[in-house]
This record gives structure tokens, C-alpha cells and sequence, in this order.
């Protein structure tokens, strides 16, 4: 059983004022954030993201060369990062009903420092569930692959050996028992001595 690690996180503030930017800060800390990246515009905020990834944007309308609704949308619909827009409360209605289906969450200017912490708790669960998830695709992914190598192997030896379905999956399983082996590293010696 994989032992429980603490997962480092990434975030990226993108437009705020130093004020802003020390409040997300102190919202998050504890959180274990490895990188938190600070970002004056959208365009230098997609530049960061060609290199890297972020699990959190936090973006702060207006942008000075977008309002960042686009920006929002460029991320959830091209990464798996949780994106909060703050924006003026005059257009967070318009921007809301924009980009919400895609799943950003939008907050009005000005916002509450407790509101703001618990919005960025809600995204920090929502990215720890999508690692879970991720993980656990990853997994079967691998039992997938180690049942098609086993297969694989059982089809050889029905052919080659003559042996029945049931016979070539126990050769296998004793053969992995005997020699202390996996059953798919016995599948792809078999694959490997019989093509």
C-alpha cells in the first residue's frame, strides 16, 4: 500500500495589486505551495503557462491587456487548474454567466479576506480531487497493460503449446509463484522466448 505523501501545490496570481497578491498569499498559506507565481497580465500569465502548469489562477479583473474572462476560459479549457476571477461587481454578473459553465469561479470586488480563503480551500479540494483521480487513471492504466502482456502470453502458449485457456493461466500464475516473479514479468519472458 502507497504510503500517504504530501502533494506540493502550484498557484498563479495574475493582475492583482501587492495588497491583493499578499492576501491570496496569506489565504493559502499552510497549504503546502511549492510555487506561487505572481503575474501582471494575461499575456505573461500564458507565457508561465507554456512552460508549466498551475494547479490555482486567481485572476484579478481587469487584466491591463484583457479583462480575463478569456484568459479563464483559455485555461479551463486547455489545462485542469481551478480558476477564481475576482472582478468589479458592476460585470461579475456578465463575466459569471460567461465563464461559469466552464468551471470558474467568480467572485465581486471587493472581496471578503474569509470568503477569499474559503473559495481557495474549495479549489485546493477540487485540485486534490482531480490528482486522486488522475492517480487512480493511472493505475488501471497499468493494470490494463499488464492484462493485455498476460493475455498476451496466454495466447502464445495456447498456440504454440497447445495448452487450454485455464492451463496457460495457471503455467503462469505457478511459474510467478516458483520463481518468486510477477505474473507479468513471466508473461513478457514468455512473449520474449516464444516470438
Amino acid at each position: 500500500m502507497a504510503k500517504d505523501t504530501i502533494r506540493q501545490k502550484s498557484i498563479m496570481i495574475v493582475g492583482g495589486t501587492e495588497q491583493f497578491n499578499t492576501i491570496v498569499k496569506k489565504a493559502v498559506s499552510g497549504e503546502n505551495f511549492t510555487s506561487i507565481e505572481i503575474k501582471r497580465s494575461a499575456a505573461a500569465a500564458r507565457r508561465l503557462f507554456m512552460e508549466r502548469p498551475y494547479d490555482i489562477v486567481v485572476i484579478c479583473s481587469p487584466l491591463p491587456d484583457e479583462l480575463g474572462h478569456q484568459f479563464a476560459l483559455d485555461i479551463c479549457t486547455s489545462h485542469s487548474s481551478s480558476v477564481l476571477m475576482i472582478a468589479p461587481s458592476e460585470v461579475t454578473g456578465d463575466i459569471s454567466e460567461y465563464v461559469t459553465n466552464y468551471g470558474v469561479m467568480v467572485m465581486s470586488k471587493p472581496v471578503e479576506y474569509e470568503m477569499l480563503k474559503r473559495a481557495l480551500k474549495y479549489l485546493i479540494a477540487i485540485q486534490e480531487r482531480f490528482h486522486k483521480a488522475r492517480q487512480r487513471e493511472h493505475e488501471l492504466e497499468g493494470k490494463l497493460q499488464e492484462l493485455k502482456i498476460i493475455s498476451r502470453a496466454k495466447c502464445l502458449l495456447i498456440e504454440k503449446k497447445g495448452m487450454n485457456e485455464a492451463e496457460a493461466h495457471r503455467y503462469i500464475g505457478k511459474r510467478a509463484m516458483d520463481e518468486g516473479l510477477t505474473r507479468k514479468l513471466v508473461a513478457e519472458d514468455i512473449i520474449d522466448s516464444m516470438t
